[in-house]
């Protein structure tokens, strides 16, 4: 009988190729290109729909102003009217300012000195609070926008601007520029039509002659980046507690996210400074357009409280029939 002879020698271990190697590395990265735009889409659709409950919350906020109010809060107080004079200034502030209590902020909504101007020290704490209702997620940039003066507090930002009408901020209040004769149709000029928003002036719901569910209240623009602390390297653009021009309102004398460069008098900082800005040019007067990061638009909150997506291909006097609010115009709701 023959002994079986146990083989103990070891063995060697057969390795991957360079090739196998990096025919994984090749299909790891289709499977990762594959799936990062189905994420990013996700997040994208997480942060519109948080934007659209924001623009819930402000509707809500401004019926509960018009309850308690029987109207809507101005749109600006202060430049241009006989206000007590504060640090110089007339008492500054907007609509911004008024419906705090009614985000449930009613701590920051206290801290305001309604003796003072929105931008003196007094001010800082709510100056420099960033209310989350505000500002859109999709927007990464909207966070404290520097101050242009020595004087003033740095203060946070918005993205979420007042329907000014479909004109410039001026509206009716200037005969200059009413009708307004910009880069845009019609070449005759443009006669301002009223608006849900307008300075030193609260508008009633039964003033709404188009219709709670035809009128634009708010909408969002895209925040720019400011460039130093000195005027002309400052934008205006989502300095939501400032009255100025352009700072706490959106105009729909151009389509959501218009091709149109945005007049910006005096605080424009055009995309020389910083690329990433939406265009714009330092020329009386101002307006400047809804936008966004959402593909394809922008969100918009109707006076009835309902919020929709208007697209950037909109019709131009569809769209400014929206931002009227007695024009008469006849809409239809698939048309926007």
């Amino acid at each position: 009988m023959q002994a079986s002879v146990i083989d103990r020698s070891p063995r060697r271990m057969r390795a991957f190729t360079l090739i196998e190697l990096l025919v994984v590395i090749a299909i790891i990265a289709v499977l990762i290109a594959l799936l990062l735009p189905a994420v990013q889409a996700a997040r994208e659709a997480a942060r519109r729909a948080q934007c659209v409950n924001n623009m819930k919350q402000l509707g809500l906020a401004m019926h509960n102003y018009h309850s308690a109010n029987d109207c809507f809060p101005m749109g600006r107080t202060g430049m241009g009217f006989s206000y007590p004079v504060s640090n110089g200034d007339p008492n500054r502030r907007t609509w911004a300012f008024n419906i705090l209590a009614n985000l449930e902020q009613v701590p920051v909504y206290n801290s305001i000195n309604f003796s003072r101007t929105f931008y003196d020290w007094s001010n800082t704490t709510v100056m420099r609070a960033e209310i989350a209702a505000y500002n859109c997620p999709s927007d990464p940039g909207c966070t404290i926008v520097l101050s242009p003066s020595t004087f003033q507090t740095v203060r946070s930002n918005g993205n979420y601007m007042v329907n000014w009408g479909n004109t410039t901020w001026y509206q009716d209040m200037n005969t200059t520029y009413n009708p307004f004769v910009g880069p845009l149709p019609p070449p005759a000029g443009l006669r301002y039509l009223s608006a849900p928003f307008a300075a030193n002036k609260a508008t009633k719901i039964s003033e709404l002659i188009d219709g709670t569910s035809n009128t634009l209240m708010l909408s969002e623009i895209i925040c720019p980046e400011s460039k130093g602390p000195t005027n002309g390297e400052v934008d205006h653009r989502g300095d939501i507690w400032n009255d100025d021009q352009n700072c706490s309102m959106f105009m729909t004398y151009s389509t959501p996210n218009s091709k149109t460069i945005d007049q910006v008098p005096g605080y424009c900082v055009s995309t020389n400074l910083k690329p990433s800005n939406p265009l714009c040019i330092d020329k009386l007067p101002g307006f400047n357009a809804a936008r966004s990061y959402h593909r394809g638009g922008v969100n918009v909150l109707m006076c009835d409280g309902s919020v929709k997506f208007a697209k950037d291909s909109v019709d131009l006097t569809v769209w400014r029939g929206l931002g009227s609010m007695n024009g008469a115009e006849v809409i239809s709701s698939d048309s926007f």
